[in-house]
């Protein structure tokens, strides 16, 4: 099939989810593309202090960076949960454990002694910097099992926006309370005997959802919207608020629903456009809470399915996406130190981007890709005495972007 034929068939063609979808597919390109626009977002408030991108635009429903993190549990949820129906619970959490924790614990440790002694030297408060009672080493302590329980370092960056050293990570917990409940549904069977559970718990979200914006002035609800629901407080996650995880839920179920009925849910360029124009225009005049975060979903996963195939590529032998995602935020913080947004946010952003495709690229190939050669340790695959499962439509992404 020729190329004409085959951007023909993607466009007014439908197929099923199943058949569109191949093992050269576009999430590596789109998860690469979330993870720097997050380094674009992040520019205007670390950097240049300005507004966040898209928010005045959208009336205060929606920014560059959360359209990104909410893209990204979209990916996430139709992979891992792709995961889930093949693996055993054991080796469903080994998996998610070893793509996760290496390269964080890398990241902590580069943040803490590298990172936070140059900037002590730079604010010029080495003095006490050991032994502050918030030093490296309680840094360390403190945010190991992935809840941030400690963003900051003996008192630096006090100048910043964001305090923190690494303000993206408090999505890895949310990350983790999706997979979890993967594993549960997995455990109890319900992923392959009763999948109309997790699409009935994604409607009721849903309906929760409408309740609490339908009151919102012209629909224009944020994505986090209040929700008065009490915060949880999770062993090694620390603090998970409702407001957040209804939403972030929704998309990681939006997704989950797409892997599991990927035989019946069609795929077609029409309905594509459709979705971008409702996306655009309820980010525009109001309703993205309850209108523009489905269309997403469904734009998202289309893409990944008529992605040009040089573009495939991607992410296939060097995902670099989750690095970009954990080192993006204290380099960011480092060149606003350094003053770099002086000569506009064009440089600022682009050596962020730079800056952050290098330690992405050490990461994997220093910490996340040896990592990888260990998931393979004494655990049995579901249903396969040992063997290998079916073929993966992509590489599982580590962890959702957050901003």
């Amino acid at each position: 099939m020729s190329r004409i034929s085959r951007l023909r068939s993607a466009v007014f063609g439908s197929r099923p989810l199943s058949e569109a979808l191949g093992r050269e597919n576009g999430f590596g390109l789109l998860r690469l593309l979330l993870a720097l626009s997050v380094i674009f977002a992040h520019a205007m408030p670390l950097g240049v202090r300005r507004g966040s991108i898209g928010a005045h635009w959208s009336r205060g429903q929606v920014e560059l960076g959360g359209l990104a993190v909410a893209g990204f549990f979209v990916l996430s949820g139709f992979l891992i949960t792709g995961s889930g129906t093949r693996l055993s619970p054991a080796r469903f959490l080994w998996n998610r454990a070893i793509r996760i924790l290496p390269g964080l614990w890398a990241c902590l440790l580069v943040t803490a002694f590298v990172v936070a002694p140059i900037v002590a030297y730079r604010e010029h408060l080495l003095d006490g910097f050991w032994t502050h009672p918030q030093g490296p080493w309680q840094y360390i302590v403190a945010n190991w099992s992935i809840g941030t329980g400690q963003p900051g370092i003996s008192g630096l960056l006090m100048h910043n926006a964001d305090r923190g050293f690494n303000g993206s990570v408090w999505s890895l917990a949310y990350e983790v309370v999706c997979y979890l409940a993967v594993v549960s549904f997995a455990a109890l069977g319900i992923l392959h005997r009763a999948r109309w559970a997790v699409l009935a718990l994604v409607v009721a979200l849903y309906c929760y959802m409408i309740h609490q914006a339908i009151d919102v002035p012209g629909l224009r609800a944020p994505i986090y919207i209040q929700t008065g629901l009490p915060e949880w407080r999770l062993p090694f996650l620390g603090p998970i608020g409702m407001e957040k995880l209804v939403p972030l839920g929704l998309l990681f179920g939006l997704g989950a629903v797409a892997e599991l009925y990927k035989k019946k849910l069609r795929m077609n360029g029409i309905a594509a456009l459709l979705s971008f124009a409702l996306l655009v225009g309820s980010a525009r005049y109001g309703g993205f809470y309850l209108i523009g975060l489905p269309a997403l979903a469904y734009l998202l996963i289309w893409l990944a399915c008529c992605m040009p195939r040089p573009l495939t590529k991607v992410g296939t032998k060097a995902d670099l996406s989750y690095g970009v995602y954990i080192y993006a935020f204290p380099i960011q913080q480092c060149l606003a130190l350094w003053h770099v947004q002086k000569h506009g946010y064009a440089v600022y952003t682009g050596a962020s981007v730079v800056l952050a495709l290098v330690a992405a690229a050490l990461s994997w190939y220093l910490v996340e890709k040896p990592a990888l050669k260990l998931k393979n340790i004494g655990l049995p695959r579901k249903g396969t005495g040992g063997t290998a499962g079916p073929p993966q439509p992509a590489r599982e992404p580590a962890a959702a972007l957050s901003v």
